[in-house]
């Protein structure tokens, strides 16, 4: 993992003669971090979207609501802070650049039992720049948040319980249709398969008009360790 204190090295290389090239980032002279990335520039082509994963009609879905009658992930915890973590809680005692509304909030350390099938409203709080290589860096970093959790949700524990460990192993995104990270985003996702302490989850990022503006993957460790209190101390 990153140490956000301490200063990163990036090294890059071209794979092929098209634009597509492959950075490592280091930290301390070790890799944490390794990237393929390939690049096109705009053009006319063959469009559809065919996406029914959540249902028949594909789309924005009706249970997913709007983002102007949801509430934020921010406000939802504002009661639950003595039970957040200490090194988590100042992501949630102020309003972060990112705002998240999620359709159905979940508090992270809940055990209960539910389908892997989430859904999250995002954007960010302030006016970016006209230019798409920041909305879809912003987009990228937003679209981490809340994925793998989707695969922990059929099984009887949380994402903040101790006994979990949990990682990003691999993320991936596509974007198919301009959008702006400034305006209210639906990232839908669900988790079809999880086994042999990972999990898998694909999700679907809408704009507020149903286009499908960008596809993501995420696999990630999602392993119980034995001997481990179940719950933080702050919840018990």
């Amino acid at each position: 993992a990153a140490e956000p204190s301490n200063k990163l090295r990036y090294l890059w290389s071209h794979l092929t003669r098209v634009r597509s090239f492959t950075p490592w980032s280091l930290q301390h002279g070790s890799p944490i971090l390794a990237m393929t990335a390939s690049l096109q520039t705009p053009e006319d082509g063959l469009n559809h979207q065919y996406d029914r994963i959540f249902g028949e009609g594909g789309g924005l879905r009706p249970e997913w609501g709007t983002p102007h009658e949801l509430s934020s992930s921010h406000e939802y915890m504002q009661p639950y802070l003595e039970m957040v973590p200490k090194p988590l809680r100042p992501l949630y005692q102020v309003p972060q650049p990112i705002e998240i509304r999620p359709t159905e909030f979940t508090k992270p350390w809940d055990t209960a039992q539910r389908p892997p099938v989430r859904t999250l409203w995002v954007k960010s709080r302030l006016k970016l720049p006209d230019d798409s290589n920041v909305h879809e860096r912003i987009l990228t970093y937003i679209s981490d948040w809340g994925f793998l959790e989707t695969s922990v949700m059929p099984h009887p524990t949380g994402m903040w319980e101790r006994s979990m460990q949990m990682a990003s192993l691999s993320h991936s995104i596509h974007f198919h249709r301009p959008f702006r990270a400034d305006e209210w985003l639906c990232h839908a996702m669900y988790a079809p398969s999880a086994s042999g302490g990972r999990g898998f989850a694909l999700g679907e990022i809408y704009n507020e008009e149903g286009d499908l503006v960008a596809s993501t993957t995420q696999e990630g460790v999602i392993r119980q360790r034995p001997g481990l209190p179940p719950k933080y101390p702050e919840r018990e």
